[in-house]
């Protein structure tokens, strides 16, 4: 059972435990372990291969999100042991739940509290349990495929598992193969944007008119155009005015915005660029090995052995190169039509500046390799009736490979895009001689289609990164009943643990010395970090059977981890459950966890890229903040009503970056609930518990954007974000730095709800007949704070930021699983609900933010399937996920299904079919 190492049902234990079953993950036709674990209402958005798209490093990883406290606070196991992690784009280790194949999981456990003292670090928000089959006796085969409703986007999966039972043991091997399609936004529709823009109508910030209105199919007015596009004195008589440049009249003419002209800087409602080609859902190819054998030599003694072995294989693509004020040409560049050299130097320019998408060079991408192995032998032991032990080593490795696609070597783009003609040859060539030595060849903007090949081949670069990681791990487990009481055994568990973790990253020559586009730059890592722990672990049973005590048990847990970098440090755990009867079981829990910085936090190579952020102190936005940042914006001398900041036109620079002096988090958790299952109605159980979280000191990167938001949302600005900013002696953003820190703290407090029923039909209808039986589950989990609290470095002041109820955090989430068997039939249907949100808390006044788009409404999705068993032993299973193709929901902030939560895929159909023979 997840959340102790003490043998006992979710049902009777303290800590709630909520199990979902193989029989369940096959019914709604998963081949994802992530995608059923993303539904259930604890699990918020973590990765998966419908949300890393644009990501770069993360496609393809499946990594889970317990209490939304992040990846890095949900602990993975699988069969009750830590496995290796894969890195993410921060170079993070969680385990990715790709590694295990869907048809190999008998149970999904997830246990929702702290359980740092029985597992260790990671285990803060809770622990997800992958539970394997085992004893497998015979041969089965599998093979599903599925498609949307348009036949866009497909999946097949096919994959055999066999095993032995002989006379000391058993062996098992599975073998299976997955491959997904992707999805672009053009497939969707997405390739435009639905988005909040300025209201023209809003006169004031008491008017009662929305500041922001939302608009549909807008363009990129400077961006994903092929040709040139720019704001320069090409209008009627030479005004300064957007325009874009014509190919057939070798000019530049007023580019068709439609009636607003182009929008906040960046839209235009007609003629412009769009994403249709982008990458939505990543395309993916996954192949898994698992092999597991034991022997018994003797009654008391076996030894066994374990093999995992995954390759996937995920590729993302995003639109070209391109240039957003960065590069000039200037008048004496041969390739600028004569038309426009005259147009610049009459209005006293000696270059220009232009956006472009450089279609030429072929969309940017990443394919990204993970190869995941596993290696784990051990012993198992019995002794004096209850007493049981074991020992494992176990060796874990992932290899990624992240091979970038048509980048930009940016210095010999500048070099390029710097052309003359050549006084001796009348050639057209390049500016510098040392770039001429080199080869440069020059490059003509003006015009779609118009760079060359041989200046692409020059320019352009495919380049490679290599993240090795690795976990060495040693762990000595022995349990048992120490002695016996009135009311039972007490029992106990203890072991220690040895763990190192290892990373070698390796940038490619691109990265490591910020030659590419964007100048991204990254460094080598290569380090480790060991930590040593003992833990122990009891339980006391009270009393048992005495009126108003059905049964009395208290436990606890204690683990000391001493951390080569993070140094010693303690958590513990205390529990108990009171029955005053046999139908109600009252539990609580109060533990202390802790976690210290992983070696991504601490060593994360520091990265340098560019974020289309906004200015908080933008007329538009400040009314979409706390209450202080107008008055912090008045202080910085932004003007509330004149004030146009460039980040409405051009991206802003942000630098990632590691933090090797981090502390320890540590998490006070606890738990509240009760357990009900009546003697009146057999079959029924129903719970609920009440829990909060708190952590202190916690690591984050909170976000380039939201660290600019906090410089003056804060009651001042004497504070640690605004020092994470650097703005150039214009006004304007220049440079914001996305470090991990310790912030103050988070909270996380709500309730989780869970009810099953299992009844014969004909029980129900009082009828001696064979009807058929009923299976019924119902979990939901309500959301009453999600806290980030922020300390003022200058006062001491802590302000509070609730995200409960806002996008990403709806307050209630549920899901529904029913299922009724009736002979070789079963038919299920599963239904999750997702609640209402808002835009914001901390807006103070909606309707003169967004008006009425403030609220996001809810959605509910069902999926049907309908499995047969044949009697030539094949089980065909057919099943419609999203019946009623709902979703993405029709609002700004999830039309383009960016929290997790929204559907992209839509309709979708499979049908399976599953050969089993022998046992």
């Amino acid at each position: 059972m997840t959340g102790s190492r003490l043998q006992r049902s979710g049902l009777d234990a303290p800590t709630p435990t909520m199990a979902m079953t193989a029989e369940t993950i096959e019914a709604k036709g998963i081949t994802n372990i992530a995608e059923i674990l993303n539904e259930m209402p604890q699990v918020a958005t973590g990765l998966s291969n419908a949300n890393t798209s644009y990501s770069f490093g993360n496609i393809g990883l499946n990594q889970v999100n317990l209490r939304n406290l992040g990846v890095r606070r949900t602990l993975t196991l699988v069969d009750g042991r830590r496995r290796a992690g894969t890195p993410d784009d921060s170079n993070f280790l969680a385990f990715d739940l790709g590694n295990i194949p869907a048809a190999l999981v008998k149970r999904v456990e997830v246990q929702t509290g702290g359980t740092s003292a029985v597992y260790g670090a990671d285990a803060v928000a809770g622990v997800v349990n992958l539970i394997l089959k085992d004893d497998f006796d015979g041969f089965e085969t599998n093979l599903q495929y599925g498609s949307d409703e348009g036949g866009d986007y497909d999946t097949l999966t096919y994959g055999l598992t066999t095993g032995v039972n002989y006379d000391r043991g058993n062996a098992v091997l599975h073998v299976s193969r997955t491959e997904s399609a992707g999805l672009t936004r053009g497939d969707r529709g997405l390739g435009t944007r639905y988005a909040f823009v300025s209201n023209p109508a809003n006169a004031g910030s008491t008017d009662g008119v929305p500041a922001r209105i939302p608009m549909r199919d807008l363009r990129f007015a400077y961006f994903a155009l092929g040709t040139p596009t720019g704001y320069l004195p090409f209008g009627p008589g030479g005004a300064w005015t957007d325009v874009i440049f014509d190919s057939a009249s070798q000019t530049f003419r007023p580019l068709k915005a439609g009636d607003r002209g182009v929008i906040d800087g960046s839209y235009s409602t007609d003629e412009g660029g769009n994403q249709n080609a982008d990458t939505l859902v990543a395309s993916l190819e996954r192949t898994n090995v698992y092999a597991k054998a034991d022997y018994r030599l003797n009654d008391h003694l076996k030894v066994f052995s374990e093999v995992v072995f995954a390759d996937i294989t995920a590729r993302d693509r995003i639109s070209a190169v391109f240039d957003s004020w960065s590069t000039s040409v200037s008048t004496d560049n041969p390739y600028m039509p004569t038309a426009v050299r005259d147009g610049l130097i009459a209005a006293g320019e000696n270059s220009m500046y232009y956006a472009r998408s450089h279609d030429e060079f072929g969309m940017r991408g990443t394919d990204m390799n993970r190869k995941y192995y596993s290696v784990a032998a051990g012993l198992e032991g019995e002794f004096a009736d209850t007493w049981k032990w074991s020992t494992v080593f176990e060796y874990g490795k992932s290899q990624t490979s992240n091979r970038n696609l048509n980048d930009r070597i940016d210095e010999r783009w500048f070099e390029a895009s710097d052309a003359i003609r050549d006084p001796l040859s009348g050639n057209i060539v390049c500016r510098s001689l040392e770039a001429r030595a080199r080869g440069c060849v020059p490059v003509n903007i003006f015009g779609q289609g118009t760079i060359s090949a041989e200046a692409v081949d020059y320019i352009r670069a495919d380049h490679t990164s290599t993240t090795d990681t690795s976990q060495t791990l040693i762990q000595g487990l022995i349990a048992g009943d120490l002695f016996q009481l009135p009311a039972g055994a007490v029992k106990v568990s203890a072991g220690a643990e040895y763990r190192k973790d290892e990373i070698d990253f390796a940038p490619s020559y691109v990265w490591e010395k910020a030659l590419g586009f964007f100048a991204s730059q990254f460094s080598p890592i290569k380090e480790s970090n060991e930590v040593r722990e003992a833990f122990a672990e009891i339980l006391a049973p009270l009393v048992k059977d005495k009126p108003f005590v059905h049964a009395l048990e208290v436990e606890g847990a204690y683990r000391v981890s001493d951390y080569q970098r993070a140094g010693s440090v303690e958590s513990w755990k205390l529990a108990g459950s009171w029955a005053p009867i046999p139908d109600i079981r009252f539990r609580l829990t109060k533990a202390t966890a802790v976690r210290a910085p992983s070696l991504g936090e601490m060593f994360n190579p520091g990265s340098r890229g560019a974020s289309g952020l906004s200015d908080p102190c933008d007329p538009n936005l400040l009314d979409s903040g706390t209450e202080n940042r107008r008055k912090n914006c008045l202080a910085l001398g932004f003007d509330p009503v004149t004030w146009d900041p460039n980040t409405r036109r051009m991206t802003t620079l942000v630098f990632s970056t590691g933090n090797p002096d981090l502390g320890v988090e540590e998490a006070d958790t606890m738990t509240v609930g009760a357990v009900v299952r009546p003697r009146f109605l057999p079959g029924f159980a129903f719970s609920t518990d009440y829990y909060k979280i708190k952590l202190d000191g916690g690591i984050a990167r909170i976000g380039a954007q939201q660290t600019v938001d906090n410089c003056v949302d804060l009651p001042s600005l004497d504070n640690q974000f605004c020092g994470m900013l650097t703005r150039r002696s214009d006004g304007n953003l220049y440079e914001v730095r996305d470090s991990y820190i310790n912030v103050a703290s988070f909270e996380v407090e709500g309730v989780d709800f869970e009810a099953t029923y299992h009844a014969e039909v004909a029980d129900l209808l009082r009828r001696d007949d064979d009807l058929g039986r009923i299976s019924l589950q119902g979990v939901a989990s309500y959301l009453k704070h999600n806290i980030f609290i922020d300390r003022d470095v200058a006062t001491g002041d802590e302000t509070a930021f609730d995200s409960a109820g806002e996008a990403g955090n709806p307050k209630l989430r549920g899901m529904i699983n029913a299922t009724y068997y009736k002979g070789d039939v079963q038919v299920n249907w599963s239904s999750r609900y997702v609640d209402d949100t808002v835009t914001s808390n901390t807006v103070l006044n909606p309707a003169e933010d967004v008006g009425s788009y403030y609220n996001i409404p809810s959605i509910w999705y069902h999926d049907l399937s309908v499995a047969v068993d044949t009697p030539m032993n094949v089980r065909f299973t057919a099943g419609v996920r999203n019946v009623f193709n709902e979703g993405p929901r029709d609002h700004p902030f999830t039309a383009r299904g960016n929290l997790g939560m929204d559907d992209l895929i839509g309709r979708f159909f499979f049908l399976g079919a599953k050969w089993r023979f022998g046992n």
